[in-house]
């Protein structure tokens, strides 16, 4: 899946979760991550699992994505899990189970949240300098992309790619790599300077974030989350 379908999801989404305000949803994410760090029970862990099922379908996200999204984590938690194998098999579903599970809270935030309400809700505590960071490396991400599709389409077109010439299909990458490098030193020298002419004096200006009041969707997902946390305490101890 793209980010530019993630963007989509999460800007022009009209669920009541898209519909909250940033604060609600990161606080709702960092009592869920709190309440599955903390936990020794697979059981727990899968019923917050199946709760972000349950909101993935109420927010309207396609599940094709978020299963595609969630097979990064789990593949490389099955790695890590392995180690386990021959000492307890309770520990290998626990490592895969908080890996799926934290990777799931965090990409519903990100798919519920269009990046320029969460930037702003940081920038409220982070330094401006390290917020525009990150909104640069994020537009730079859409460019980049498009680019390496358009690299990518143009070496299969002239024959430079081949499923059974390995050899070959490393150099053309190896060399694709290397014009992807150059192309985005480009880019950020020019992205400066259109800024710079644009009048960016160390510091991008997003739209103000509203803390109060609160909806009825921000309570509700603010209970959900005390409501996990409640359930981890005193049902899974």
């Amino acid at each position: 899946m793209h980010i530019a379908d993630i963007d989509y999801i999460s800007t022009f989404g009209r669920s009541f979760f898209h519909k909250a305000r940033p604060i609600s949803k990161v606080i709702f994410s960092i009592l869920l991550l709190f309440s599955m760090i903390t936990t020794d029970s697979i059981y727990y862990i899968l019923s917050i699992i199946g709760l972000m099922i349950v909101f993935t379908g109420l927010a309207r996200i396609p599940f094709k994505q978020m299963i595609h999204l969630l097979g990064y984590p789990l593949f490389f938690s099955i790695i890590f899990a392995l180690v386990f194998i021959g000492q307890s098999r309770e520990m290998m579903f626990l490592i895969m189970g908080r890996a799926v599970g934290a990777a799931y809270i965090l990409v519903f935030l990100i798919m519920t949240t269009s990046y320029t309400e969460l930037f702003g809700f940081f920038s409220l505590f982070m330094p401006t300098l390290l917020v525009d960071v990150f909104i640069f490396t994020y537009r730079s991400l859409f460019i980049l992309l498009e680019a390496t599709s358009k690299l990518f389409r143009s070496i299969k077109l002239r024959g430079g790619y081949h499923p059974l010439r390995i050899v070959m299909n490393m150099k053309n990458m190896a060399s694709m790599i290397g014009v992807l490098i150059i192309h985005s030193l480009e880019m950020s020298e020019r992205m400066y300077n259109i800024y710079s002419l644009r009048g960016y004096k160390g510091a991008v200006n997003l739209r103000r974030i509203t803390i109060w009041p609160l909806g009825w969707n921000d309570y509700f997902v603010l209970f959900a989350g005390l409501a996990s946390v409640a359930w981890r305490f005193i049902i899974w101890k």
